[in-house]
């Protein structure tokens, strides 16, 4: 439809002559929100009706048990930006602008919404007034997670609302919705999988959690903690450590407190500060889940020193030590593989990893509690990958300890071995590039994702 008198004071208002509203849906829980028309969507008039849409409307919202009907479709720029598909930076004060403007005049939310699912930056900034990282170096941030809604309309940024009402458990920072909320749901824009297809899997997590919010079972509160461990030791735990940062090197970090998780409920994850720590009894040998081996397990061997034994042991025969990072990457070796992505994935939990400044103690046992339902479900997935499995206990858990070592006395090579591996590692590169471009009929660059997805996934017909 062609742009109307409220579309005049936009600073936008003459980069295009029409513009795509808003699709309403009577009784829609959900309002979905994206970035701006294309031009299918420009010349129907309809948000989502183009290759995006038809992605999203296939692979992600039917495999969420969802329809088209259950939800509100819209952007938060509502024409395209010059006649492209192409916007500025989201920090561009003119994007922002004509985002601001656009929301103010066309975005209603209607009674009937529960949910508010912002997809990508653009959306992000509007409903959030933050990007999808917003800070997360990692590049993962908010995806997967609610944030509250605080719009880029908003003249001041009010207080964030939830509750934090839960009978003894430390939820001070963590985001629940209280009764009334609408939250945001932060995901990836759908058309970033066109040229990333590992990216589908963590999009269909994400809308797979809309039925579950909806029903009331996510995001769940964080468990009731204990001040110490049971005595003995549980024969399986997560362990992790909060320490000193700014430490001469070669010396162990000062510990300021660790966290340990055995279970699911309430009561089996605790989060001990360090001079209240007391000597452990260990029986047998128990299994220990670390999230980054390097920085907890000399603090585990620290802790452990003194067992009641003559002499203390190797931490690596007193414990058997995994690492949730590598367990992830024989799995999923080209996605993400920090806490933060995989508690996205494998939790019940909305985020906690931008709470270690404001709530550290709590910060602490998330990442205990979060590592434990990331670890049980890569077990799952282990299980039933068997050779996947056999990678990570003949291979990767192995040389665990050779690897945390070495960060610290470093590791000696064979510069003449090195030197052969690297040249005949060389030599199967050359081969593999001859062959793809004999395949591909032109100069293909197998080092370049999007390429090789478009030959695979466009022009072969494989399935992502």
């Amino acid at each position: 439809m062609r742009k109307g008198p409220l579309c005049q004071s936009c600073p936008a208002y003459g980069f295009s002559s029409q513009m795509v509203p808003d699709e309403i849906k009577p009784g829609a829980q959900i309002y979905l929100l994206n970035q701006a028309p294309g031009a299918n969507e420009e010349a129907i008039g309809q948000p989502m009706v183009g290759k995006t849409g038809q992605a999203w409307e296939s692979r992600f919202l039917k495999d969420a048990g969802l329809s088209r009907d259950q939800v509100n479709v819209g952007n938060v720029i509502r024409c395209r930006w010059h006649g492209t598909d192409e916007l500025p930076p989201v920090s561009s004060v003119l994007v922002k602008a004509a985002m601001r403007h656009c929301q103010q005049v066309y975005f209603t939310i209607p009674p009937s919404t529960r949910l508010l699912v912002a997809a990508g930056d653009y959306a992000c900034m509007a409903l959030t007034g933050s990007t999808v990282a917003d800070g997360d170096k990692a590049g993962s941030g908010w995806r997967g997670y609610l944030k509250p809604y605080d719009p880029i309309t908003r003249e001041s940024k009010a207080p964030q609302k939830g509750s934090t009402a839960l009978t003894e458990a430390p939820v001070g920072g963590y985001y629940l919705p209280s009764q009334g909320d609408i939250p945001v749901l932060v995901t990836w824009h759908v058309a970033r999988t066109f040229h990333e297809p590992k990216w589908i899997i963590p999009l269909k997590v994400d809308w797979g959690k809309v039925p579950r919010y909806l029903a009331g079972k996510w995001p769940i509160p964080p468990p009731r903690m204990l001040v110490q461990p049971p005595q003995p030791w549980p024969q399986m735990f997560t362990f992790d450590t909060e320490f000193e940062r700014d430490t001469p090197k070669g010396q162990l970090p000062e510990l300021h407190r660790y966290s340990m998780c055995w279970g699911p409920g309430d009561e089996e994850t605790c989060v001990i500060e360090a001079e209240q720590h007391q000597w452990p009894q260990i029986e047998g040998r128990p299994r220990v889940v670390t999230q980054y081996s390097p920085a907890d397990v000399w603090h585990l061997a620290d802790l452990l020193w003194e067992t009641g034994g003559d002499a203390p042991q190797s931490v690596w025969d007193l414990c058997l030590i995994e690492d949730a990072v590598w367990k992830h990457a024989v799995l999923w070796s080209d996605h993400q593989h920090d806490l933060n992505y995989l508690g996205s994935l494998y939790t019940p939990f909305n985020r906690w990893k931008h709470l270690g400044g404001s709530h550290p103690t709590l910060y602490a046992g998330m990442d205990a509690t979060g590592l434990y339902y990331v670890d049980r479900a890569l077990e799952q997935e282990l299980d039933s990958d068997p050779r996947s499995r056999h990678v990570w206990e003949t291979i990767d858990r192995p040389a665990l300890g050779e690897f945390v070592r070495a960060q610290y006395r470093g590791l000696r090579t064979d510069p003449d071995r090195v030197a052969s591996a690297i040249g005949q590692l060389q030599v199967e590169v050359d081969q593999s590039t001859l062959a793809a471009r004999a395949i591909a009929g032109w100069p293909i660059k197998l080092s370049s994702n999007p390429m090789v997805a478009d030959r695979l996934y466009a022009q072969e017909g494989l399935k992502p």
